[in-house]
């Protein structure tokens, strides 16, 4: 299996996350699947997982390596360094609880995005009737494609032109349901509408039976900060006025916490 390689990046280093990656995906994976995947030798695969595990990175279970808590470890520091994280934290918290829907705070990383918060009100349970498997269940550190989510199309509208080439270029477009967007000139026209509005609107493009609306929340330099989503389920969606008083309200929280961010002072406590 071939891995995309960074010019002057350090192929060893590539091929331990291409591998750590890859154990990800497979849900735990033995020496000889690796080895058959990537095509390396035995004992260079061997010498990968032995230096991984060494550092708390991977936990072997049996025959099966697994990813190790130490990722966990990285990625808390990660979610909690910023202040803008923090804060964007509480306003999910915030918007749940005043709504009663689902509502997330995403980042571009890596030409995706990737949760920071979310939150779920305790008393809703609409999204058991939409899902099928637990792997469909949203949470924090999942990626997402950015054209098929309301907070991803709104980032992707905040990029330059450039960027977004090279998102779609690396990522494509793929289909998540039949509303899924997977035409680049389609795409184009709906983030128009995005800057025009001020708002993403996602119709069941990502799972069926679940529409959101998304707003980006941005940094006092004026550059994205990541993006707030609110989703409700597609038969509440005239009674609930998606693009009227449930959008207002996602851009009333934004605008919000963009007013925290310029602030000063220090953050309240939750």
């Amino acid at each position: 299996m071939s891995t995309d390689h960074v010019p002057d990046g350090v192929r060893t280093t590539e091929r331990s996350f291409a591998i750590v990656e890859a154990i990800q995906r497979r849900d735990g994976a033995t020496l000889a699947e690796l080895v058959a995947e990537f095509g390396l030798a035995k004992s260079t695969v061997y010498k990968h997982l032995r230096t991984l595990a060494s550092h708390g990175y991977l936990e072997k279970e049996g025959e099966r390596y697994h990813i190790g808590l130490k990722f966990h470890h990285h990625g808390e520091y990660a979610r909690l360094r910023k202040r803008g994280y923090r804060l964007a934290g509480r306003a999910v918290r915030e918007l749940a609880e005043r709504t009663d829907e689902e509502a997330d705070f995403v980042v571009e990383n890596d030409g995706r995005t990737i949760t920071v918060y979310e939150s779920y009100h305790p008393q809703n349970s609409y999204r058991e009737d939409l899902v099928t498997s637990s792997s469909d269940l949203s949470h924090s550190g999942t990626y997402y494609h950015m054209h098929c989510t309301a907070a991803g199309k709104a980032l992707l509208a905040a990029l330059p032109d450039e960027r977004i080439e090279a998102v779609l270029d690396r990522w494509g477009l793929p289909a998540r349901t039949a509303n899924t967007i997977t035409d680049r000139e389609a795409l184009a026209a709906d983030l128009d509408r995005t800057r025009e509005r001020g708002y993403a609107v996602a119709d069941e493009e990502y799972v069926d039976g679940l529409c959101a609306v998304g707003v980006v929340v941005a940094n006092p330099d004026g550059s994205p900060l990541g993006a707030l989503g609110m989703s409700v389920p597609t038969y509440r969606r005239e009674s609930e006025g998606l693009e009227t008083a449930a959008a207002e309200l996602v851009v009333e929280t934004a605008r919000d916490l963009e007013r925290e961010l310029a602030g000063n002072g220090t953050e309240p406590r939750s």
